[in-house]
């Protein structure tokens, strides 16, 4: 998948985060498609192939907004070399 929108990554945190809530491997019950049946459809609505797409998605390079590095603060170790 291309880049996406900070709001979009948000919401695919979000659904990975019920999916590993809910999600047992080797349980019918709690597979991926009984999951995104019962917990993620109802709140999330979206189709089976794209939360298949959201769990295959990297998040790396995602940060919460509280946790964006402040400008003002100073490094300990900022480019050490000896």
């Amino acid at each position: 998948m291309g880049k996406h929108h900070k709001n979009t990554l948000r919401r695919i945190k979000l659904v990975c985060d019920i999916v590993q809530q809910h999600y047992e491997p080797g349980n019918h019950a709690k597979s991926y498609f009984q999951v995104w049946k019962k917990f993620v459809n109802p709140v999330y609505p979206m189709t089976y192939i794209t939360l298949l797409k959201y769990i295959n998605t990297p998040l790396g390079a995602f940060k919460e907004e509280g946790q964006e590095d402040d400008k003002r603060q100073l490094k300990l170790f900022d480019n050490e070399t000896n």
